[in-house]
């Protein structure tokens, strides 16, 4: 079932107030609803319940300071979860506030808590159509005879500062004009527990009245009278939204009040190091390079043969120099000569062999460069794997080291940290303390899945 506001069905009462205060007895005396009432101060209301007739839709709400030792802030969200479970669009209709107090010339903790509930319920009221005074649909209950005027001074001034701090913080400029005014009932209902021997059963009717005290059927009158005269009519927006430190999700006002902490200490990521290689893997030759002429033969890996060995030394000593001396650039002299080369090939050059490209005899410095370990030239597919940056094998570690977070969820790039300083738990998840701000993000549209934080 859904409550509209739309067409003249029946008004929407909204009850709430302090443990004990009169609203179950309320409902069932004035309204008419089959509440269930408890004695004196003990709550019996449990849970937000919505009850109906004919006339009237009369929401009743556990109490404030609940002697059963329930949270304010618990009870508000249920009261909050009830009228977005029937809303329509996102939108529920209240049209009178009974706000139940007890005689107070002073403004407590508990009726400030209970004003800042209240003005909470247009948290995100459209402030273009609406200037956030809900005060102009409460009436406040006074319980008890209210011998002084002062006596209601209490919840009054506490609507004021809930009211002022709204507009601060909702930084309504035009605010100056702004009148709180708050309408309140003092009554007494003395015939509830049917005591015969009652005294105001002696007194007159008009006496009674005087003191704020009422029989059953003259209160309902009383009540229904003082409402006809406020403006019905308060929407209450709900909005989606998300916390970024827990898994809070829906209308920021029901969410939940245990939250990861964005101080002392704050979230953080789990930080290692992490040796790295900055650039990729390259294959290239990595052996000494030695000079051979591009046209002399390449032995394969075949066995060099003595036979090979004593050839490439006849042709070191054939340009008078020892096989062991070493030549140019740090390169072989055997080499350079040919005369290894010339074994390997089983060949014997000699000063009149001439290389085809550089037209050099082969006895002399060779043209092109040579991998001495895979005998293939420069520039042809390498032998072996190593590291751009700093050359080292694909086996050794990294040659740099670099932050990362060991969280698997985590992206460190995004600079966002991952979890809880406080319990070390994944940021998303349930929170740890009690009374933390949540770092609240609006959805631009109703659970929009495109929207990101």
């Amino acid at each position: 079932m859904h409550i509209s506001s739309k067409g003249s069905g029946p008004k929407t009462i909204l009850a709430i107030g302090g443990t004990g205060t009169g609203k179950s007895t309320f409902g069932r005396i004035v309204f008419g609803v089959n509440t269930v009432s408890g004695e004196g101060h003990s709550s019996i209301t449990k849970q937000t319940a919505l009850y109906e007739n004919d006339k009237y839709r009369y929401i009743d709400t556990p109490g404030f300071s609940d002697s059963n030792g329930r949270d304010d802030s618990e009870v508000f969200r249920n009261m909050l979860t009830l009228m977005q479970n029937y809303s329509e669009d996102n939108k529920f209709k209240v049209d009178i506030i009974l706000w139940f107090c007890l005689e107070s010339e002073r403004c407590d903790q508990t009726l400030q808590r209970g004003a800042n509930f209240i003005q909470k319920l247009v948290e995100y009221a459209d402030l273009d159509n609406f200037d956030g005074n809900i005060w102009k649909s409460v009436l406040i209950i006074i319980r008890g005879p209210m011998l002084s005027p002062n006596l209601s001074e209490g919840p009054k001034v506490a609507a004021k500062l809930a009211m002022t701090k709204f507009i601060n913080e909702k930084n309504i400029v035009d605010a100056g004009n702004l009148t709180v005014k708050v309408d309140h009932l003092a009554c007494w209902i003395f015939d509830i527990n049917d005591i015969p021997n009652d005294m105001y059963n002696t007194m007159s009717a008009e006496h009674r009245l005087i003191w704020n005290v009422y029989s059953k059927e003259e209160i309902g009158g009383k009540v229904r009278q003082r409402i006809s005269r406020l403006p019905f009519g308060v929407e209450i927006n709900f909005v989606h939204a998300r916390c970024k430190r827990c898994n809070c999700l829906g209308d920021p006002r029901l969410f939940d009040n245990l939250c990861h902490p964005s101080n002392n200490p704050p979230p953080r990521h789990n930080i290692q190091m992490e040796h790295y290689h900055p650039r990729k893997l390259v294959r290239g030759h990595y052996g000494p390079v030695i000079l051979v002429h591009s046209d002399s033969k390449r032995p394969s890996s075949e066995k060099i043969l003595p036979t090979m060995i004593s050839g490439a030394l006849t042709g070191a000593a054939a340009i008078g120099r020892p096989a062991s001396a070493a030549g140019p650039y740090g390169l072989a002299a055997g080499t350079i000569a040919g005369g290894v080369l010339g074994a390997a090939a089983g060949v014997i050059w000699t000063a009149k062999d001439k290389c085809r490209d550089c037209q050099r005899p082969f006895t002399d410095e060779g043209c092109v460069k040579q991998c001495s370990c895979c005998k293939r030239f420069l520039g042809e597919s390498g032998c072996r794997w190593r590291f751009a940056c700093c050359q080292w094998e694909e086996t050794k570690i990294g040659c740099k080291t670099r932050p990362i977070c060991i969280t698997p969820e985590c992206d460190l790039e995004e600079l966002d940290p991952c979890v809880c300083g406080a319990c070390g738990m994944l940021l998303g998840t349930e929170g740890c303390s009690r009374d933390v701000d949540h770092n609240v993000i609006y959805e631009k549209d109703d659970f929009d899945d495109t929207d990101s934080f």
